[in-house]
Protein backbone atom coordinates (compact mmCIF):
# COMPACT_ATOMS: atom_id res chain seq x y z
CA UNK A 1 0.00 0.00 0.00
CA UNK A 2 1.38 3.71 -0.63
CA UNK A 3 1.25 5.29 2.51
CA UNK A 4 1.36 8.91 1.66
CA UNK A 5 -2.05 8.36 -0.71
CA UNK A 6 -3.13 5.47 0.87
CA UNK A 7 -3.69 3.74 -3.00
CA UNK A 8 -3.30 0.07 -3.38
CA UNK A 9 -0.16 0.03 -5.04
CA UNK A 10 -1.67 -2.36 -7.92
CA UNK A 11 -4.41 -0.07 -8.71
CA UNK A 12 -1.88 3.16 -9.05
CA UNK A 13 0.07 0.51 -12.30
CA UNK A 14 -3.20 -0.22 -14.22
CA UNK A 15 -3.94 3.24 -14.20
CA UNK A 16 -0.68 4.04 -15.57
CA UNK A 17 -0.73 1.47 -18.44
CA UNK A 18 -4.00 2.27 -19.51
CA UNK A 19 -2.68 6.02 -20.07
CA UNK A 20 0.80 5.42 -21.89
CA UNK A 21 -2.28 2.93 -24.02
CA UNK A 22 -3.81 5.71 -24.62
CA UNK A 23 -0.72 7.98 -25.48
CA UNK A 24 0.04 5.32 -28.12
CA UNK A 25 -3.09 4.97 -29.72
CA UNK A 26 -3.12 8.65 -30.66
CA UNK A 27 0.46 9.07 -31.58
CA UNK A 28 0.06 6.06 -34.27
CA UNK A 29 -3.11 8.13 -35.44
CA UNK A 30 -1.28 11.07 -35.95
CA UNK A 31 1.33 9.48 -37.99
CA UNK A 32 -1.37 7.76 -40.09
CA UNK A 33 -3.19 11.41 -40.68
CA UNK A 34 0.60 12.46 -41.76
CA UNK A 35 1.08 9.88 -43.86
CA UNK A 36 -2.67 9.88 -46.34
CA UNK A 37 -2.55 11.42 -49.82
CA UNK A 38 -3.87 14.86 -49.76
CA UNK A 39 -6.16 13.57 -52.26
CA UNK A 40 -7.57 10.94 -50.30
CA UNK A 41 -8.33 13.26 -47.82
CA UNK A 42 -10.52 15.48 -49.61
CA UNK A 43 -12.00 12.77 -51.16
CA UNK A 44 -13.23 12.03 -47.62
CA UNK A 45 -14.12 14.88 -46.67
CA UNK A 46 -15.67 17.03 -49.77
CA UNK A 47 -16.32 14.19 -52.19
CA UNK A 48 -13.18 15.38 -54.79
CA UNK A 49 -10.93 12.92 -56.56
CA UNK A 50 -8.36 13.10 -58.67
CA UNK A 51 -8.89 12.62 -62.63
CA UNK A 52 -5.97 11.96 -65.34
CA UNK A 53 -8.30 11.58 -68.35
CA UNK A 54 -6.17 12.67 -71.41
CA UNK A 55 -7.67 14.80 -74.88
CA UNK A 56 -9.15 12.64 -76.57
CA UNK A 57 -12.32 11.91 -78.51
CA UNK A 58 -15.30 12.54 -76.02
CA UNK A 59 -17.07 9.30 -75.71
CA UNK A 60 -13.75 7.61 -74.74
CA UNK A 61 -13.18 10.60 -72.59
CA UNK A 62 -16.71 9.74 -70.91
CA UNK A 63 -16.08 5.96 -70.63
CA UNK A 64 -12.87 6.68 -68.76
CA UNK A 65 -14.70 9.20 -66.55
CA UNK A 66 -16.97 6.67 -65.42
CA UNK A 67 -14.41 3.79 -64.72
CA UNK A 68 -12.50 6.58 -62.59
CA UNK A 69 -15.37 7.99 -60.40
CA UNK A 70 -16.96 4.53 -60.27
CA UNK A 71 -20.18 5.55 -61.84
CA UNK A 72 -22.24 4.75 -64.65
CA UNK A 73 -22.70 6.87 -67.65
CA UNK A 74 -25.79 7.04 -70.04
CA UNK A 75 -25.87 8.64 -72.92
CA UNK A 76 -26.72 8.61 -76.83
CA UNK A 77 -23.61 8.00 -78.57
CA UNK A 78 -25.48 9.75 -81.76
CA UNK A 79 -24.89 12.86 -79.84
CA UNK A 80 -21.28 12.33 -78.90
CA UNK A 81 -20.02 12.06 -82.66
CA UNK A 82 -17.61 14.56 -83.66
CA UNK A 83 -16.89 16.11 -80.44
CA UNK A 84 -13.66 15.96 -78.63
CA UNK A 85 -12.66 16.82 -75.21
CA UNK A 86 -9.57 18.50 -73.44
CA UNK A 87 -7.26 16.99 -71.15
CA UNK A 88 -8.78 16.88 -67.44
CA UNK A 89 -5.90 16.51 -64.07
CA UNK A 90 -6.41 17.33 -61.37
CA UNK A 91 -8.60 17.09 -58.54
CA UNK A 92 -12.29 18.14 -58.82
CA UNK A 93 -16.04 16.81 -57.69
CA UNK A 94 -18.14 14.69 -60.04
CA UNK A 95 -20.16 17.60 -61.35
CA UNK A 96 -16.95 19.56 -62.36
CA UNK A 97 -15.16 17.28 -64.11
CA UNK A 98 -18.17 16.43 -66.07
CA UNK A 99 -18.49 19.90 -67.03
CA UNK A 100 -15.13 20.56 -68.24
CA UNK A 101 -15.51 17.17 -70.44
CA UNK A 102 -18.10 18.58 -71.99
CA UNK A 103 -17.50 22.58 -72.20
CA UNK A 104 -17.56 23.55 -75.69
CA UNK A 105 -19.64 20.47 -77.19
CA UNK A 106 -23.16 22.01 -76.56
CA UNK A 107 -24.31 18.99 -74.05
CA UNK A 108 -24.96 19.27 -70.79
CA UNK A 109 -24.53 16.70 -67.68
CA UNK A 110 -25.86 15.37 -64.43
CA UNK A 111 -24.65 12.93 -61.95
CA UNK A 112 -27.93 11.51 -60.15
CA UNK A 113 -26.56 8.75 -57.50
CA UNK A 114 -24.64 5.91 -59.61
CA UNK A 115 -25.72 7.36 -62.78
CA UNK A 116 -23.95 10.34 -65.13
CA UNK A 117 -26.60 11.42 -67.86
CA UNK A 118 -25.47 13.52 -70.69
CA UNK A 119 -27.57 15.06 -73.20
CA UNK A 120 -28.20 18.22 -75.28
CA UNK A 121 -28.42 21.41 -73.82
CA UNK A 122 -32.44 22.02 -72.93
CA UNK A 123 -32.10 26.14 -73.60
CA UNK A 124 -32.32 27.03 -77.24
CA UNK A 125 -30.47 30.31 -78.39
CA UNK A 126 -32.69 32.89 -80.32
CA UNK A 127 -31.27 35.08 -82.18
CA UNK A 128 -31.74 39.32 -81.95
CA UNK A 129 -35.38 40.54 -81.80
CA UNK A 130 -35.94 44.21 -82.37
CA UNK A 131 -38.79 46.06 -81.30
CA UNK A 132 -39.56 49.36 -82.38
CA UNK A 133 -42.70 51.86 -82.77
CA UNK A 134 -43.56 55.22 -82.51
CA UNK A 135 -44.62 57.28 -79.38
CA UNK A 136 -48.12 59.02 -80.70
CA UNK A 137 -48.61 62.91 -79.55
CA UNK A 138 -50.91 63.69 -77.58
CA UNK A 139 -53.30 66.49 -79.49
CA UNK A 140 -53.43 69.63 -77.56
CA UNK A 141 -56.75 69.95 -77.98
CA UNK A 142 -57.78 66.27 -77.23
CA UNK A 143 -59.47 64.67 -73.72
CA UNK A 144 -55.52 64.42 -72.38
CA UNK A 145 -54.60 60.42 -70.84
CA UNK A 146 -56.37 60.03 -67.43
CA UNK A 147 -56.19 63.00 -65.41
CA UNK A 148 -52.83 64.52 -67.22
CA UNK A 149 -52.54 66.47 -70.54
CA UNK A 150 -48.74 67.27 -71.53
CA UNK A 151 -49.51 69.65 -74.21
CA UNK A 152 -51.56 72.38 -75.00
CA UNK A 153 -52.96 75.47 -77.57
CA UNK A 154 -53.92 77.82 -74.88
CA UNK A 155 -50.50 79.52 -73.67
CA UNK A 156 -49.49 79.94 -76.82
CA UNK A 157 -51.69 79.25 -79.43
CA UNK A 158 -49.47 76.49 -80.84
CA UNK A 159 -48.78 73.22 -80.19
CA UNK A 160 -46.30 73.22 -76.86
CA UNK A 161 -45.71 71.14 -73.64
CA UNK A 162 -47.26 72.99 -70.56
CA UNK A 163 -43.51 72.21 -69.06
CA UNK A 164 -42.35 74.30 -71.68
CA UNK A 165 -44.71 77.20 -70.98
CA UNK A 166 -43.50 79.85 -68.60
CA UNK A 167 -47.07 80.39 -67.29
CA UNK A 168 -49.31 79.20 -64.51
CA UNK A 169 -51.56 76.08 -66.99
CA UNK A 170 -53.69 73.47 -65.34
CA UNK A 171 -56.10 71.53 -67.61
CA UNK A 172 -59.07 69.22 -66.85
CA UNK A 173 -59.25 66.27 -68.84
CA UNK A 174 -62.06 64.55 -69.64
CA UNK A 175 -61.71 61.89 -68.01
CA UNK A 176 -61.61 64.17 -64.62
CA UNK A 177 -64.74 65.76 -65.76
CA UNK A 178 -66.61 61.94 -65.88
CA UNK A 179 -65.47 61.29 -62.75
CA UNK A 180 -66.42 64.12 -60.76
CA UNK A 181 -69.17 64.50 -62.52
CA UNK A 182 -69.54 68.20 -62.66
CA UNK A 183 -73.03 69.68 -63.97
CA UNK A 184 -71.53 73.07 -64.74
CA UNK A 185 -68.55 74.74 -65.52
CA UNK A 186 -67.98 76.21 -61.67
CA UNK A 187 -67.86 72.79 -60.34
CA UNK A 188 -65.38 71.71 -62.95
CA UNK A 189 -62.93 74.26 -61.73
CA UNK A 190 -63.35 73.64 -58.14
CA UNK A 191 -60.26 72.19 -57.42
CA UNK A 192 -58.18 74.50 -59.87
CA UNK A 193 -55.30 76.37 -58.57
CA UNK A 194 -55.88 80.23 -58.53
CA UNK A 195 -59.86 80.14 -59.46
CA UNK A 196 -62.47 81.07 -56.84
CA UNK A 197 -64.86 79.17 -59.01
CA UNK A 198 -68.38 79.82 -56.51
CA UNK A 199 -67.48 82.76 -55.19
CA UNK A 200 -71.88 83.65 -54.74
CA UNK A 201 -72.45 80.27 -54.46
CA UNK A 202 -73.53 78.05 -57.97
CA UNK A 203 -76.83 79.77 -58.28
CA UNK A 204 -77.58 78.74 -61.69
CA UNK A 205 -76.78 75.01 -62.82
CA UNK A 206 -77.23 75.57 -66.54
CA UNK A 207 -74.92 79.04 -66.70
CA UNK A 208 -70.73 79.17 -68.14
CA UNK A 209 -69.14 82.08 -66.85
CA UNK A 210 -70.66 84.76 -68.62
CA UNK A 211 -69.85 88.42 -67.90
CA UNK A 212 -71.50 88.74 -64.57
CA UNK A 213 -68.05 87.47 -62.64
CA UNK A 214 -69.73 84.44 -61.49
CA UNK A 215 -66.05 83.01 -61.32
CA UNK A 216 -62.68 85.04 -59.67
CA UNK A 217 -59.28 84.61 -61.17
CA UNK A 218 -56.70 85.97 -59.02
CA UNK A 219 -58.88 88.34 -57.72
CA UNK A 220 -60.53 89.14 -60.72
CA UNK A 221 -63.59 88.27 -63.01
CA UNK A 222 -62.15 85.85 -65.20
CA UNK A 223 -63.64 86.00 -69.01
CA UNK A 224 -64.09 82.62 -71.24
CA UNK A 225 -62.94 81.60 -74.07
CA UNK A 226 -64.16 78.31 -76.21
CA UNK A 227 -61.51 76.82 -78.61
CA UNK A 228 -59.01 80.00 -78.41
CA UNK A 229 -62.09 82.39 -78.51
CA UNK A 230 -64.16 85.00 -76.50
CA UNK A 231 -67.81 84.00 -76.06
CA UNK A 232 -70.07 85.58 -74.05
CA UNK A 233 -72.84 82.62 -74.27
CA UNK A 234 -74.50 82.14 -70.96
CA UNK A 235 -74.97 78.20 -72.09
CA UNK A 236 -71.53 77.74 -73.97
CA UNK A 237 -70.26 76.16 -71.34
CA UNK A 238 -72.60 72.70 -71.20
CA UNK A 239 -70.10 70.28 -69.72
CA UNK A 240 -71.09 67.09 -72.18
CA UNK A 241 -70.07 69.18 -74.97
CA UNK A 242 -66.52 69.58 -73.48
CA UNK A 243 -63.38 67.77 -73.93
CA UNK A 244 -61.24 70.04 -72.01
CA UNK A 245 -61.09 72.76 -69.99
CA UNK A 246 -57.96 74.76 -69.54
CA UNK A 247 -56.93 77.52 -66.75
CA UNK A 248 -54.87 80.25 -67.86
CA UNK A 249 -53.54 82.29 -64.76
CA UNK A 250 -51.95 85.52 -65.42
CA UNK A 251 -52.51 88.56 -67.94
CA UNK A 252 -53.31 87.24 -71.15
CA UNK A 253 -53.62 90.11 -73.59
CA UNK A 254 -50.50 89.22 -75.15
CA UNK A 255 -52.19 86.25 -77.20
CA UNK A 256 -55.65 86.87 -76.71
CA UNK A 257 -56.24 90.67 -77.14
CA UNK A 258 -57.82 92.90 -74.31
CA UNK A 259 -58.87 90.27 -71.44
CA UNK A 260 -59.43 90.23 -67.61
CA UNK A 261 -55.64 90.79 -65.89
CA UNK A 262 -56.58 87.63 -63.70
CA UNK A 263 -56.29 85.05 -66.41
CA UNK A 264 -59.00 83.30 -68.91
CA UNK A 265 -60.79 79.84 -68.87
CA UNK A 266 -60.35 77.96 -72.18
CA UNK A 267 -62.84 75.26 -73.09
CA UNK A 268 -62.63 73.02 -76.13
CA UNK A 269 -65.74 71.47 -77.88
CA UNK A 270 -66.17 68.07 -78.45
CA UNK A 271 -65.03 66.96 -82.38
CA UNK A 272 -65.26 63.74 -84.19
CA UNK A 273 -62.35 61.02 -82.98
CA UNK A 274 -60.20 58.86 -85.20
CA UNK A 275 -61.69 55.75 -83.59
CA UNK A 276 -65.58 54.81 -83.45
CA UNK A 277 -67.23 56.10 -80.16
CA UNK A 278 -70.84 54.89 -78.99
CA UNK A 279 -71.92 56.44 -75.58
CA UNK A 280 -75.32 56.75 -73.91
CA UNK A 281 -75.51 57.27 -70.51
CA UNK A 282 -78.54 58.08 -67.56
CA UNK A 283 -78.41 59.79 -64.51
CA UNK A 284 -79.90 60.64 -61.39
CA UNK A 285 -79.09 63.16 -58.52
CA UNK A 286 -80.54 65.63 -55.53
CA UNK A 287 -83.28 67.72 -55.85
CA UNK A 288 -84.85 65.11 -58.46
CA UNK A 289 -82.57 65.56 -60.83
CA UNK A 290 -82.94 63.26 -64.38
CA UNK A 291 -79.95 63.17 -67.36
CA UNK A 292 -79.76 61.65 -70.18
CA UNK A 293 -76.70 62.27 -72.85
CA UNK A 294 -75.52 60.30 -76.01
CA UNK A 295 -72.15 60.71 -77.30
CA UNK A 296 -71.73 58.85 -81.01
CA UNK A 297 -69.04 59.03 -83.23
CA UNK A 298 -67.96 57.04 -86.56
CA UNK A 299 -66.61 57.43 -90.17
CA UNK A 300 -69.34 58.43 -93.00
CA UNK A 301 -66.34 57.04 -95.59
CA UNK A 302 -64.35 53.72 -96.25
CA UNK A 303 -61.26 56.06 -95.62
CA UNK A 304 -62.43 57.18 -92.72
CA UNK A 305 -61.78 60.51 -93.95
CA UNK A 306 -64.67 61.94 -93.58
CA UNK A 307 -66.37 61.26 -89.75
CA UNK A 308 -68.75 62.58 -87.62
CA UNK A 309 -69.78 63.29 -84.01
CA UNK A 310 -73.24 63.65 -82.40
CA UNK A 311 -73.01 64.86 -78.42
CA UNK A 312 -76.38 65.40 -76.89
CA UNK A 313 -78.08 65.91 -73.31
CA UNK A 314 -81.37 66.58 -71.55
CA UNK A 315 -81.69 67.72 -67.85
CA UNK A 316 -84.30 68.65 -65.34
CA UNK A 317 -83.76 69.07 -61.66
CA UNK A 318 -85.41 71.04 -58.82
CA UNK A 319 -84.15 73.24 -56.12
CA UNK A 320 -84.75 73.77 -52.54
CA UNK A 321 -87.65 75.90 -52.88
CA UNK A 322 -90.89 75.42 -54.49
CA UNK A 323 -91.33 76.08 -58.15
CA UNK A 324 -87.94 76.43 -58.87
CA UNK A 325 -86.49 74.60 -62.05
CA UNK A 326 -83.85 73.88 -64.25
CA UNK A 327 -84.30 72.36 -67.36
CA UNK A 328 -81.84 72.07 -70.92
CA UNK A 329 -81.91 70.19 -74.36
CA UNK A 330 -78.37 70.86 -75.89
CA UNK A 331 -77.18 69.16 -78.92
CA UNK A 332 -73.84 69.48 -80.76
CA UNK A 333 -73.53 67.83 -83.83
CA UNK A 334 -69.39 67.56 -85.74
CA UNK A 335 -68.37 66.69 -88.81
CA UNK A 336 -64.24 66.58 -89.64
CA UNK A 337 -62.97 66.15 -93.65
CA UNK A 338 -59.15 65.24 -94.44
CA UNK A 339 -58.89 66.80 -97.42
CA UNK A 340 -55.74 65.52 -97.37
CA UNK A 341 -52.67 64.41 -95.34
CA UNK A 342 -51.78 68.07 -94.55
CA UNK A 343 -55.31 70.22 -94.58
CA UNK A 344 -58.52 69.11 -92.77
CA UNK A 345 -61.82 71.08 -92.20
CA UNK A 346 -64.09 71.06 -88.81
CA UNK A 347 -67.49 71.97 -88.27
CA UNK A 348 -69.30 72.90 -85.44
CA UNK A 349 -72.42 73.52 -84.57
CA UNK A 350 -74.39 73.78 -81.74
CA UNK A 351 -78.14 74.39 -80.30
CA UNK A 352 -79.14 74.62 -76.50
CA UNK A 353 -82.87 75.44 -75.31
CA UNK A 354 -83.17 76.16 -71.27
CA UNK A 355 -86.88 76.72 -70.46
CA UNK A 356 -85.72 77.16 -66.87
CA UNK A 357 -82.37 77.63 -65.86
CA UNK A 358 -82.96 77.21 -61.79
CA UNK A 359 -82.17 80.46 -60.67
CA UNK A 360 -84.96 82.66 -58.77
CA UNK A 361 -83.90 86.36 -60.41
CA UNK A 362 -85.21 89.05 -58.50
CA UNK A 363 -86.52 87.30 -55.92
CA UNK A 364 -85.41 87.98 -52.15
CA UNK A 365 -85.76 86.73 -48.98
CA UNK A 366 -86.02 89.44 -46.02
CA UNK A 367 -84.52 89.70 -43.06
CA UNK A 368 -87.19 89.49 -40.71
CA UNK A 369 -88.53 85.40 -40.74
CA UNK A 370 -84.51 84.21 -41.90
CA UNK A 371 -82.31 85.79 -39.93
CA UNK A 372 -84.30 87.76 -37.31
CA UNK A 373 -87.11 85.43 -35.79
CA UNK A 374 -88.02 87.69 -32.46
CA UNK A 375 -91.90 88.44 -33.43
CA UNK A 376 -91.51 86.84 -36.87
CA UNK A 377 -92.60 83.00 -38.10
CA UNK A 378 -89.86 81.58 -39.26
CA UNK A 379 -89.57 81.17 -43.17
CA UNK A 380 -89.04 78.03 -44.65
CA UNK A 381 -86.19 77.38 -47.27
CA UNK A 382 -88.70 75.61 -49.47
CA UNK A 383 -90.77 78.90 -49.46
CA UNK A 384 -90.64 80.40 -53.16
CA UNK A 385 -89.40 83.87 -52.38
CA UNK A 386 -91.40 85.06 -56.05
CA UNK A 387 -94.55 84.66 -58.42
CA UNK A 388 -95.76 80.95 -59.01
CA UNK A 389 -95.08 80.15 -62.55
CA UNK A 390 -93.78 83.38 -63.55
CA UNK A 391 -90.54 84.01 -61.90
CA UNK A 392 -88.38 81.91 -64.43
CA UNK A 393 -85.41 83.18 -66.82
CA UNK A 394 -85.20 80.97 -70.45
CA UNK A 395 -81.93 81.19 -72.97
CA UNK A 396 -81.19 79.61 -76.22
CA UNK A 397 -78.21 79.58 -77.66
CA UNK A 398 -77.34 79.05 -81.17
CA UNK A 399 -73.47 78.44 -82.79
CA UNK A 400 -72.02 77.38 -85.92
CA UNK A 401 -67.80 77.21 -86.13
CA UNK A 402 -65.70 75.82 -88.64
CA UNK A 403 -61.77 74.93 -88.18
CA UNK A 404 -59.39 74.72 -90.91
CA UNK A 405 -55.75 73.32 -90.66
CA UNK A 406 -53.21 73.21 -92.96
CA UNK A 407 -49.40 72.64 -93.33
CA UNK A 408 -47.41 73.74 -95.86
CA UNK A 409 -44.38 71.50 -94.72
CA UNK A 410 -42.96 70.49 -91.77
CA UNK A 411 -41.84 73.73 -90.48
CA UNK A 412 -45.14 76.57 -91.47
CA UNK A 413 -48.51 75.12 -90.26
CA UNK A 414 -51.75 77.46 -90.69
CA UNK A 415 -54.62 77.66 -89.09
CA UNK A 416 -58.01 79.40 -88.89
CA UNK A 417 -60.93 79.49 -86.57
CA UNK A 418 -64.63 80.98 -87.06
CA UNK A 419 -67.52 81.00 -84.59
CA UNK A 420 -70.57 82.75 -84.61
CA UNK A 421 -73.24 82.66 -82.39
CA UNK A 422 -76.14 84.23 -80.86
CA UNK A 423 -77.87 84.50 -77.30
CA UNK A 424 -81.41 84.95 -76.72
CA UNK A 425 -82.83 85.16 -73.29
CA UNK A 426 -86.03 85.83 -71.70
CA UNK A 427 -86.76 87.26 -68.17
CA UNK A 428 -89.22 87.72 -65.64
CA UNK A 429 -88.93 88.58 -62.28
CA UNK A 430 -90.78 89.85 -59.21
CA UNK A 431 -89.43 91.85 -56.60
CA UNK A 432 -90.47 91.94 -53.24
CA UNK A 433 -90.45 94.82 -50.95
CA UNK A 434 -88.51 93.71 -48.02
CA UNK A 435 -91.31 92.68 -45.36
CA UNK A 436 -93.62 90.13 -43.97
CA UNK A 437 -96.53 89.25 -42.41
CA UNK A 438 -95.55 88.81 -38.92
CA UNK A 439 -98.83 86.15 -38.87
CA UNK A 440 -97.70 84.07 -42.14
CA UNK A 441 -94.54 83.42 -43.72
CA UNK A 442 -96.25 85.32 -47.60
CA UNK A 443 -93.88 87.95 -48.68
CA UNK A 444 -95.02 91.21 -50.58
CA UNK A 445 -94.02 91.81 -54.09
CA UNK A 446 -93.36 94.57 -56.30
CA UNK A 447 -94.89 94.71 -59.54
CA UNK A 448 -93.80 91.91 -62.07
CA UNK A 449 -90.96 92.98 -64.91
CA UNK A 450 -90.92 91.22 -68.16
CA UNK A 451 -86.81 91.46 -69.80
CA UNK A 452 -85.69 90.60 -72.96
CA UNK A 453 -82.18 90.23 -74.10
CA UNK A 454 -80.50 89.47 -77.42
CA UNK A 455 -76.72 89.11 -78.79
CA UNK A 456 -75.08 88.27 -81.82
CA UNK A 457 -71.14 87.98 -82.09
CA UNK A 458 -68.85 86.93 -84.36
CA UNK A 459 -65.09 86.28 -83.44
CA UNK A 460 -62.38 84.93 -85.80
CA UNK A 461 -58.78 84.12 -85.52
CA UNK A 462 -56.27 83.27 -87.85
CA UNK A 463 -52.29 82.01 -87.44
CA UNK A 464 -49.60 81.60 -89.31
CA UNK A 465 -46.47 79.41 -87.34
CA UNK A 466 -43.41 77.71 -87.74
CA UNK A 467 -41.01 75.65 -86.11
CA UNK A 468 -37.08 76.17 -86.14
CA UNK A 469 -33.71 75.45 -84.93
CA UNK A 470 -31.62 78.26 -83.15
Amino acid sequence: MDTATGTPHGVSQTKNSAFAMLLLVSSSLCAVYEAMPRSALAETTTGVKPYHIPAQSLSTALTTFGQQAQRQVSVDPKILSGHQSAALNGNFTEQEALARLLAGSGLTGRVSGNVVSVSTTSSITLGSVRVGGTVTHENPTGPGVGYVATTTMAGTKTDTPITEIPTSIYVITKQQMIDQQPQNIQEALRYSPGVYSEPYGSYSSGEALGSGGAIKQRGFSTQQFVDGLMSTSLTSGETSFLERIEVLNGPPSVMYGQSAPGGLVNMTLKKPTDTPLHQVSVGFGNWNRYEATVDVSDKITKSGNVRYRIAAIGDTQGAQSNYTHYKRVGILPSLTWDIDPRTSLTLIGSYSYTPADGANAGAQYPAQGTLVTDGYRRISRSTFAGLTNWNEDSRKNAMFEYQFKHEFNKYINFSQVLRYEKTVQNDKDSYNDGGVDSATPNLQYYTPETRNYSSDSVAFDTRLDGKFKI
